[in-house]
């Protein structure tokens, strides 16, 4: 018999893992009918289930009258623990709402309590069935997590706390003791979703004092923009650009805090855009007015009604009157997402909804004018790159609107590109491109004073890995300043530092916006090295038939590899080099080091050996002598040791003979020491 092909491949990954058990019914079910009680737990999972799918999760499996989910497989996205206690809060809610008024016997009775838990799994699949599923310590912790919350309560490990904290409103607990566990775990009780999400509040250091360093120049760019719009009184539109991580959000924080003390009478209004939102209309504009006028996700349609009509009624001026200030609030609060029953400014919106839209965009223009009649406005728009299209074409409007004068100051972060299919805004964007930090320790010694102690090489070295950006450079320095740890001498296709989790978490996402060809010839170039070659991925690939990986014959591998690193290059995470180490085949670098090490990382390590000694072994047909430290380190991490030592050797008399007495130095101890492991073994 042959099995079916599966279609998710074994990894190692970051994931969120949710448990979540139904209280009472144990009990219940030995009162109930068995059938009636069979028939209230499944109206009970299906509910629960489809919320779960709704916030990306994956329903892992039920046990009992418990259910297990997990965010970040079999893919992943960097707001995985956000999505996850969402979907909790999300839980909650619905098994009270279904506590409160379903008619089945015992219903009324339900209560659930969550545990929730980030950290490493494993994936594959199991059991006589073959069903993918999720494995390890971050499984049973989430598992034991659930235990100590209340009926009603989701509590969530320090882990799931570092990722969230910016999103939510949460409480500290007193640490608990799981089975398993030597040291008792930190745990937080979720409260509530907070008004005015920062990806900023959440990105911080970990109780490091940071400074922003190296960004003099920008400052002063805004400022003189700010300036501009001022005087011009006309809107004015900056885009800060740059790659994930690269200082977007905190230079627009440092920024707009600064005007806020300098300009009292200055209006903002923020927003952060969701990619999970980017498909909802106007959801950008409806955040920016519900962090200015305190709406909440579950005020009531009337609460919400009152919150909106209050708040524009006090940006609008007493000139224009009550009548005009509830129109365009109803319009405007129309496009938000704001019900307004038999409203009679909105009667034509069902039959014509473009002159409706038509009309809020005028109104939004009229009220952001108002507004600025006391002072100028201002936009603050966070991963703009995710912005739905109506609130784009709300922008469009606004700039292009010369009417009256509007001294309005629109702030974008954005990644690189995502203005393509924009072009009136791109043409009249005034365009800020982060570059990274210089690469110098006086600058990690100044951004981070806690750290500044540490021998300047070290510090050199954070800056370097980090490829001079920020906040890959924060985490690594929170990762740092957590274990104690220092660089160990390792092989250098093993990361220096250990992985972040929210940076694994991000650079992870990445990967998985991959067709699942091109992510495999991703994670196999990783165990060549940041820098790797065709024929050196070909090898590996030929060894991975029969992992799970790749399910391409033979005869199919090399346009199958071609394939991915097409893509991968349009994809701007691996470039082509304009020369190669060999003459004969082309040579790629992974867009960023860290980038491959969460690649690598995602291998099961029982196939390591293999990978590595494929590309060993290539590697010593067609590299030259003054490769062979390269052939040394892939036949170490293959475990071939006699072999690698030997290597180790020659490569250390290569390096003497061209002067390079440190280097050489090195690779001499190595060979010696594993020679004595090989012995002793």
């Amino acid at each position: 018999m042959t099995s079916s092909p599966r279609p998710y491949p074994e990894e190692r990954r970051l994931a969120t893992v949710l448990f979540a058990d139904v209280q009472g019914f144990t009990s219940l079910a030995e009162r109930l009918d068995f059938e009636a009680a069979s028939d209230l737990i499944k109206d009970v999972w299906q509910r629960l289930d489809s919320l779960i799918e709704a916030h990306g999760g994956y329903v892992d499996k039920h046990i009992g009258d418990a259910v297990m989910a997990v965010w970040g497989a079999p893919h992943g996205g960097e707001d995985d623990a956000e999505r996850a206690v969402a979907a909790a809060l999300a839980l909650q809610s619905s098994l009270a709402d279904f506590a409160a008024h379903s008619p089945r016997e015992g219903a009324s009775e339900l209560k659930i309590r969550v545990g929730i838990n980030t950290g490493p799994v494993m994936t594959g699949y199991a059991g006589l069935r073959g069903e993918y599923t999720v494995m390890g310590d971050t499984v049973n912790v989430a598992s034991r997590l659930e235990h100590f919350a209340e009926p009603g309560a989701v509590i969530v490990s320090d882990s799931t706390y570092r990722l969230i904290r910016g999103a939510f409103r949460m409480h500290r607990l007193p640490p608990v003791q799981v089975k398993g566990k030597s040291e008792a775990i930190q745990v937080f009780e979720v409260e509530g979703p907070l008004a005015q999400p920062s990806r900023v509040r959440y990105r911080d250091a970990g109780g490091l004092e940071t400074r922003l360093v190296a960004r003099e120049a920008e400052m002063a760019r805004l400022a003189e923009l700010y300036r501009k719009s001022r005087e011009a009184s006309q809107p004015v539109l900056v885009i800060v650009r740059g790659d994930a991580g690269i200082g977007k959000s905190r230079l627009l924080l440092e920024f707009t805090s600064q005007l806020e003390t300098d300009e009292p009478a200055l209006t903002f209004l923020s927003a952060r855009c969701l990619a999970q939102t980017s498909r909802v209309p106007f959801y950008t504009w409806k955040r920016l007015w519900s962090t200015r006028f305190g709406l909440q996700d579950n005020d009531s349609p009337e609460k919400a009604r009152q919150k909106f009509l209050r708040g524009v009624q006090a940006l609008w001026d007493s000139e224009g009157g009550s009548a005009l200030a509830e129109e365009a609030a109803h319009l405007i609060g129309n496009l938000a997402g704001i019900e307004w029953p038999d409203s009679r400014h909105l009667v034509d919106a069902r039959n014509d909804p473009a002159a409706a839209v038509k009309r809020a965009f005028e109104a939004t223009r009229q009220l952001l004018c108002r507004v600025s009649h006391n002072g100028p406005t201002g936009l603050v728009i966070d991963d703009w790159q995710w912005a739905d299209g109506g609130s784009m074409d709300l922008l469009d409007y606004l700039m292009q609107s010369e009417i009256e004068p509007l001294p309005l100051l629109i702030l974008a972060g954005a990644r690189p590109g995502f203005l393509r299919h924009r072009r009136m805004l791109a043409h009249s964007a005034e365009l800020i491109t982060l570059k990274p930090l210089p690469i110098r320790a006086d600058v990690v010694a100044e951004a981070y004073p806690s750290i500044r102690s540490l021998p300047e090489p070290m510090l050199t070295g954070l800056i370097q890995q980090a490829e001079g950006n920020p906040y890959f450079l924060e985490e690594m320095v929170k990762s740092l300043s957590q274990s104690k740890k220092t660089r160990s001498e390792r092989p250098a296709l093993a990361p220096a530092v250990e992985m972040p989790t929210s940076l694994r978490a991000m650079l992870q996402a990445r990967l998985d916006t991959l067709s699942p060809e091109a992510r495999s010839v991703a994670l196999l170039a990783s165990v060549v090295g940041r820098m790797f070659w065709v024929g050196a991925v070909l090898a590996a690939a030929r060894v991975s038939v029969g992992s799970g990986l790749l399910a391409r014959p033979a005869g199919e591998m090399e346009r199958f590899v071609q394939e991915g690193l097409a893509e991968l290059v349009r994809a701007e995470l691996v470039f082509p080099r304009a020369g190669s180490a060999f003459a004969v085949e082309q040579e790629y670098i992974f867009k960023h080091s860290l980038l491959r090490d969460v690649a690598y990382g995602l291998l099961p390590r029982k196939h390591h050996k293999q990978y590595h000694l494929a590309v060993a072994k290539w590697l010593a047909k067609f590299a030259g002598v003054g490769f062979g430290a390269m052939v040394a380190e892939h036949l170490e991490l293959a475990g071939e040791i006699q072999e690698a030592a030997r290597q180790y050797a020659e490569a250390s008399e290569y390096a003497r003979a061209r002067g390079a007495d440190e280097e050489a130095d090195w690779l001499a101890d190595h060979a010696r020491e594993l020679a004595a492991r090989e012995r002793t073994a």
